[in-house]
């Protein structure tokens, strides 16, 4: 009742009120409890870490360094692996907060819309969590004036990278294309998209060994996780089946679509510009999944953790505009977006198969 009762109140209160910092805080509060507090008797991924916990200091950890060492810190001072997660993910959750706080004020509607789509998925695969958190809190500072908070906005964008790999990408987007003009990023916007849809056609057809050995000698010279080569070419160049390719295309054209709508609005809000081209740039990441799903399920996680850029987007338009006013007019953005939101949790839920969508009810609390 605690989870249901918790996005209930926040969604209505966002409907009345534009500054939820507090009540988002609370329910962000309320997420992590359920992603720390997980039963590891249902809990996927569960098991891996305890049982890599419990071997610290007898064994190379698998995981990133950061990761790795904020576990030993913890294991160290005698915290067992249920009390160290938990503290794991309020950390997480409270940056995420301070994150998405830098760029919108209705907290408690990013809040209730995460906790209704694809939390859960993180409140299993919970180093993606932190890392994810430190990408949004390492974006929101590059949006400051100062040079030197941009700066540590880049080397917390680099720490993200230190829990999990996938960082990179955003590391990389953002320090690539934060110089470019939004003019140019949304010439390029198309071209891109429409190579990546390409390219995922052919090697979808042709194989994706090349691919794999590409990514797995980048990640071999810069990754801290001392596997990370050996995992992408074992575990993340499988290919995936047509039926969950096809599913994933069909929710990224939506979400593209979804993403111009949101651009379109914005342009004609006060909005800050620099906060603007940020949330374009994380949410653009997505569109990278249209090629990597070939390779693997697994990088259908990219698109989640974009899927968090165009959240806030849409908190912030809410925000400045009474944009999902019911009316004729504004129905098919109201229906478009409900298909972003189904499609997106949908695909994020069913991808990981049974054994995972079994267990939210019980990370939910709704099961005991």
């Amino acid at each position: 009742m605690l989870y249901i009762s918790t996005m209930i109140i926040c969604l209505v209160a966002s409907l009345f009120l534009s500054k939820t910092k507090v009540l988002g805080f609370l329910a962000l509060m309320v997420l992590a409890y359920f992603a720390g507090a997980a039963n590891p008797l249902t809990t996927i991924d569960y098991p891996v870490y305890l049982n890599h916990y419990n071997l610290l200091g007898s064994e190379v950890s698998p995981f990133e360094k950061g990761y790795t060492q904020l576990s030993l810190l913890f294991f160290n001072h005698g915290f067992d692996y249920a009390s160290f997660r938990i503290c794991f993910a309020f950390l997480a959750c409270l940056i995420l907060f301070l994150g998405v706080s830098l760029f919108i004020k209705n907290i408690a509607l990013f809040a209730s819309i995460y906790g209704l789509t694809v939390f859960f998925n993180d409140a299993t695969q919970i180093r993606n969590l932190m890392m994810i958190s430190l990408v949004i809190l390492g974006a929101g500072l590059l949006t400051k004036k100062k040079r030197s908070i941009k700066l540590l906005g880049i080397l917390i964008l680099w720490f993200s990278t230190q829990f999990h790999d996938l960082g990179f990408i955003f590391l990389l987007s953002f320090v690539i294309l934060y110089f470019m003009s939004m003019a140019l990023l949304h010439r390029l916007y198309k071209y891109i998209v429409f190579t990546l849809f390409g390219l995922g056609f052919i090697f979808s057809v042709a194989g994706n060994s090349s691919v794999v050995k590409v990514l797995a000698s980048f990640l071999s010279r810069f990754s801290s996780r001392s596997d990370s080569a050996a995992n992408v070419i074992n575990s993340f160049g499988r290919g995936t089946s047509t039926r969950i390719i096809v599913f994933m295309w069909i929710a990224l054209i939506i979400y593209s679509l979804v993403l111009m709508v949101l651009l379109n609005a914005a342009s004609s809000l006060d909005i800050n510009k620099d906060k603007l081209k940020i949330l374009f740039i994380g949410s653009s990441v997505s569109m990278t999944v249209a090629f990597l799903i070939v390779l693997a399920p697994d990088y259908s996680r990219i698109s989640r953790n974009a899927f968090l850029f165009l959240l806030i987007l849409l908190c912030m338009v809410i925000e400045h505009k009474k944009f999902l006013v019911i009316s004729f007019k504004n129905a098919p953005k109201i229906v478009l977006i409900l298909a972003l939101l189904i499609s997106t949790t949908y695909v994020n839920t069913s991808i990981w198969g049974s054994v995972y969508y079994d267990s939210i009810p019980y990370l939910a609390k709704i099961k005991k």
